[in-house]
């Protein structure tokens, strides 16, 4: 694997947690590449997520089908939410309700989630890491029910280019009026509005 892709990881841990270089290298020993083609699901609905990745280059999204319509939850690249899983799943070990799916061609690295986990009891430091990236991603999960639950379609568009500014020309309209909840038809008004 190249330096400059387990680089990028070791860069963003390091914006929480200083690691040691024996932290690196048992990282390093357990992370593997995956390169990904435009709409490559890279998780099922129906499958056991066991593997945690993180964004090299491309960007992801994480869906449900619901009676035959898609919602979409949220998406990864590399300035937001970098680690790619479906969460539920990786946790309880139990068939997953999400789809992951690559939509602009790219590459993640990947650990196997036992290894991940195994590297705690080795690593104060990455023990500590991943508390805080539970804790972060439980605040990120609450900001989303709550955009959803309280915020207008219009101001759920606004938030959506707040948090995402870099998708809007990159990824199709249909995927951000999912992920506002609304229709393509309505997602059109708001950006004639806006």
């Amino acid at each position: 694997m190249e330096d400059s892709n387990s680089d990028l990881l070791f860069d963003f841990i390091a914006k929480t947690v200083d690691l040691s270089l024996s932290d690196k290298q048992s990282l390093l020993e357990k992370l593997t590449i995956e390169p990904y083609d435009k709409h490559t699901i890279i998780i099922p609905q129906g499958q056991v997520c066991k593997n945690l990745r993180f964004v090299v280059s491309g960007i992801y999204r994480v869906y449900r089908i619901e009676n035959g319509k898609e919602i979409t939850s949220y998406f990864n690249y590399e300035s937001r939410n970098p680690f790619v899983a479906s969460f539920v799943s990786l946790l309880t070990e139990t068939p997953s309700q999400e789809v992951v799916e690559c939509i602009v061609p790219g590459k993640l690295l990947s650990i196997k989630y036992t290894d991940w986990t195994s590297l705690y009891d080795i690593s104060p430091t990455l023990n500590t890491y991943g508390r805080r990236m539970a804790e972060l991603n439980y605040v990120l999960a609450m900001e989303r029910i709550e955009s959803l639950q309280y915020k207008s379609a219009t101001d759920r568009y606004t938030s959506f280019m707040k948090l995402y500014p870099a998708l809007l020309n990159l990824i199709p309209h249909h995927y951000i009026a999912s992920y506002i909840g609304v229709t393509p038809e309505s997602l059109s008004r708001i950006r004639k509005q806006s």
